[in-house]
């Protein structure tokens, strides 16, 4: 912007805007506003309004990006984009009808590129694992899967979503964060992802809201479609809300609201991942949070007390997710192909034993009688170990574990709370993978993902709250630091 507007007060007026939008203040606004866009879809499907909310959020993400060169200006109109278009089931065609709406938004995304130009380098600790788990990739299915599937339009982005395309998002994101002096790149991104939470939640308390004549009825769970996707933001989400309870007091009743609307969406993944997360969120902030460990323990005597007096109740209400766990699990251990997962499981499993070097191919479409899949969607197995293995083989699963292990080393490398919260976040979305696509989708979970390892690495200067196994080595760094 500063090539278009060269006076001083011009690039006052820039400045000012941009320090508004990493505002609290904006992400609220916006927030509000994308919860009404949901809202409204709620009460009125038949509208689609979910598809020109995705759209309007969109534009003002290209016009953040155009005004800024800050990424995390970006950040929260991007989550809030997400949210809104995850009630976008099976609309493709519907969103081919504002095909040439994306062309001012490939303007735009060029102009930040051009105008806020910097060098991108093949430097970062998760370079080399991510170029190697490329590569697995762009060769997986070589010679079975056919020319057809293989350069589907599904198939060449996810391959590039997952691939050399999201090597080239941590590269640039390697080149544009930093320390700054604005403010603390650890804290505004814990504020973007807790704001991310609360609206995930508002989502479903609303819908429950609106429907709660039919809730009351049935006096359980209701359906929604969207409930997987949802779960996975709110898994994504819990750590950063107890990381902000450590500053923020407030902020600690976050973390259990977030697992609570995991609960509300029926979500068998969610239900069984959430529960371990909370659990371990719980421990690791009694254990080293001791300003607010009463007020964990108070929370957790509370709920605990609650669900002994009213187990009948709480059974029954949530009785459909329930039944419909243990009856995929049960399918699982007897054998049997009723539950789509499980048959899906199966076929990736003996898809691996037929092509054990290269896979099958990540467009391969053999599987569609198991569950077909919509349309410019992948015929996923719901699971990421199965998915790699069936569809890169061997060398698929050398180079993801080559990767797992490397970032593992980048988080643990300082022991720090964010570090931790990261760590959190990372292998909760891991569990989530194991029932469905999860981190294999390249917006918006690996591109999240991808963007914490470079935080982690790059901002290991900033001022964070080390873990310390005992209270001789605090006071021993707090003596040292005076």
């Amino acid at each position: 912007m500063e090539l278009f507007f060269k006076s001083e007060q011009s690039q006052k007026r820039i400045e000012k805007i941009r320090t508004f939008l990493l505002s609290e203040s904006w992400m609220v606004l916006l927030s509000c506003v994308a919860g009404l866009i949901i809202v409204i879809s709620h009460l009125f499907p038949e509208a689609q309004l979910e598809i020109k909310g995705t759209i309007f959020f969109a534009y003002i993400i290209g016009a953040v990006i155009v005004i800024s060169n800050d990424i995390f200006a970006g950040l929260i109109p991007f989550m809030l984009t997400y949210l809104i278009a995850i009630k976008c089931y099976d609309s493709y065609d519907e969103f081919m009808e504002y095909k040439w709406y994306v062309v001012p938004l490939i303007f735009m995304v060029l102009f930040h590129l051009i105008a806020y130009f910097k060098p991108l380098k093949a430097k970062g600790s998760q370079f080399l694992p991510m170029f190697f788990v490329s590569i697995a990739i762009l060769i997986g299915g070589i010679g079975f899967i056919s020319p057809k599937e293989y350069f589907s339009g599904s198939s060449i982005y996810h391959m590039l979503g997952l691939g050399f395309g999201m090597l080239l998002m941590y590269s640039f994101f390697y080149a544009h964060i930093n320390i700054n002096d604005k403010y603390l790149v650890t804290k505004k991104l814990t504020e973007i992802m807790v704001m991310t939470g609360i609206v995930a939640s508002f989502m479903v308390f609303s819908y429950y809201l609106i429907r709660i004549n039919h809730v009351l009825d049935v006096k359980g769970i209701i359906y929604m479609q969207w409930r997987n996707n949802c779960s996975t933001i709110l898994m994504i989400t819990i750590p950063f809300a107890f990381l902000m309870a450590n500053q923020k007091s407030y902020a600690t009743v976050f973390g259990f609201l977030f697992y609570l609307a995991i609960l509300l969406t029926g979500s068998r993944g969610g239900m069984v991942f959430g529960t371990i997360e909370l659990v371990m969120c719980i421990v690791l902030f009694i254990l080293y949070d001791r300003r607010r460990r009463l007020a964990y323990i108070g929370i957790c005597f509370c709920v605990i007390c609650g669900v002994l007096a009213y187990t009948p109740e709480i059974t029954k209400f949530f009785g459909y997710t329930v039944d419909r766990l243990f009856t995929t699990v049960n399918d699982f251990l007897m054998g049997e192909n009723t539950d789509i997962r499980v048959r899906h499981y199966a076929r990736g499993i003996r898809d691996f034993l037929n092509h054990p070097v290269f896979g099958t191919g990540l467009g391969y479409m053999g599987n569609r009688d198991v569950h077909p899949s919509k349309e410019f969607a992948l015929c996923w197995y719901h699971c990421e170990p199965i998915q790699i293995a069936a569809s890169f083989g061997t060398v698929g699963i050398v180079a993801y574990i080559y990767q797992f292990i490397k970032r593992n080393f980048l988080i643990w490398k300082k022991a720090t709370l964010f570090n931790m919260t990261i760590f959190l976040s990372y292998i909760s979305l891991e569990m989530m993978s194991l029932v469905n696509p999860g981190i294999l989708c390249p917006l918006p979970y690996l591109l999240l993902i991808t963007l914490f390892m470079v935080v982690v690495e790059k901002c290991d200067g900033e001022i964070q709250e080390k873990l310390y196994i005992s209270t001789k080595q605090r006071i021993k760094d707090a003596l040292a630091r005076k």
